[in-house]
């Protein structure tokens, strides 16, 4: 894949990469047609245990909307907004995101979408839609991961949330020098791509269905259906044996 999204392998890992610097990696309608195919490849490939989702160059992982393209009057389908979600309801591995700089408005939702967050410390996030006058968008509804008094304060101020700060409330698992961040989250992916992909699936999906469930009855009732048939697979007896026996597991993901 080429153009205005990128797609790399690095081992077991996927490498997507928005390549709009000029326009600070903002969001068109090409754009999201083609984080939509990236995110299709990935997820049909049983080779690929984690992705890595990036901005090109080293000031805006992605700034929105491209507010060109909006006033140009073109209009969005349903499959041209879907990847800012697909991350998560879609995808059912894992997904890191490497904040290389500003992620703002639909970008930030795009960053709050994906599994684990590493951020460069020069990175910022912002919901400046009420400094502009414009509809904030409905994706802020699932900025649910943002303590509720923080998302209220950046939906009524419009000011930046800085990487530093979004780590101390929880938003961003990393903060690094910006020349440290693909190593980080590559790391980070690594550690990932070495545990039991049953697991690992089993674990992402009972997380969000418990958040969906929205009770605690509820969300132990999912956790018992997703996790049962864990136990009994081949992997289960795999990780006990290469344990007793001082070897990695050899995972076979049944």
């Amino acid at each position: 894949m080429s153009g205005e999204v990128l797609y790399e392998k690095d081992g077991e890992i996927a490498i997507v990469t928005i390549n709009r610097p000029e326009r600070r990696n903002a969001l068109s309608g090409a754009v999201c047609r083609q984080l939509r195919d990236a995110w299709l490849r990935f997820e049909a490939d049983d080779a690929l245990k984690v992705a890595i989702l990036t901005g090109a160059g080293d000031k805006a992982f992605c700034a929105g909307w491209d507010i060109a393209e909006k006033q140009s009057g073109i209009e969005l389908t349903e499959a041209d907004v879907a990847p800012r979600v697909e991350t998560r309801s879609r995808v059912s591995k894992p997904v890191v995101a490497a904040v290389n700089g500003a992620a703002l408005a639909a970008g930030m939702a795009l960053v709050e979408a994906c599994d684990l967050i590493v951020a460069a410390d020069g990175a910022w996030f912002a919901l400046p839609e009420v400094k502009l006058g414009l509809h904030t968008a409905p994706f802020v509804q699932s900025l649910w991961t943002l303590p509720q008094h923080i998302l209220m304060e950046l939906l009524l101020t419009g000011e930046p949330l800085g990487a530093r700060r979004a780590y101390e409330i929880g938003f961003v698992n990393r903060v690094v020098p910006l020349g440290e961040l693909m190593g980080e989250a590559t790391r980070l992916a690594s550690t990932i791509v070495h545990n039991a992909p049953l697991v690992v699936k089993v674990n992402k999906e009972m997380v969000y269905k418990g958040i969906e469930a929205m009770g605690m009855s509820a969300a132990h009732r999912i956790a018992r259906e997703l996790s049962e048939p864990i136990s009994r697979s081949e992997d289960a007896k795999e990780g006990f044996r290469a344990r007793a026996e001082g070897r990695p597991p050899r995972w076979a993901g049944r």
